[in-house]
């Protein structure tokens, strides 16, 4: 009959041994969210990232294509980009980019890429770096030569 009664009690879990499954998932919980914050950091990097060559690829085709006879440029700022024709303030188009992410420029470039009328060419050349604001060593690097070609590294 001992023995039984010892089979009833033992079917239960101990306080201890809820305590020890509880610290094994925290663990886990505290080793697994920091990688689901860094992949919406990179999903929105990479989508920033073709953005950002789009609208520059965008103004130096306009330019190319010598449309209204005019040079063609974008605007970079640390939140957002603006394209515009001729001068900044005419025409401009705004492109915000996510407040997860930051656009800094090499000295070569400073604000503005603009891209010459039929030739595309620019006298901004160097790169522009897309990084997530909480993680710089996690970034996207875009380089513009002056013969107006735009890659990404």
């Amino acid at each position: 009959m001992n023995i039984k009664s010892n089979k009833k009690n033992r079917s239960a879990f101990s306080l201890v041994e809820m305590l020890i499954v509880l610290a094994i998932i925290t663990i886990l919980v505290l080793m697994i969210v920091p990688s689901f914050r860094n992949v919406g950091g990179r999903e929105a990097l990479d989508t920033t990232t073709v953005s950002v060559m789009s609208v520059l690829n965008e103004a130096k085709s306009l330019a190319v294509s010598s449309k209204d006879a005019s040079d063609y440029g974008v605007r970079i700022f640390k939140n957002k980009l603006v394209s515009f024709k001729n001068n900044y303030g005419n025409e401009n188009k705004e492109i915000t980019i996510s407040n997860l992410l930051t656009i800094s420029t090499s000295t070569g470039i400073g604000m503005d890429i603009i891209f010459n009328n039929v030739s595309g060419s620019t006298n901004a050349s160097g790169t522009i770096i897309v990084s997530v604001s909480n993680d710089a060593s996690n970034s996207n690097v875009i380089r513009v030569y002056s013969t107006g070609v735009i890659e990404k590294n």
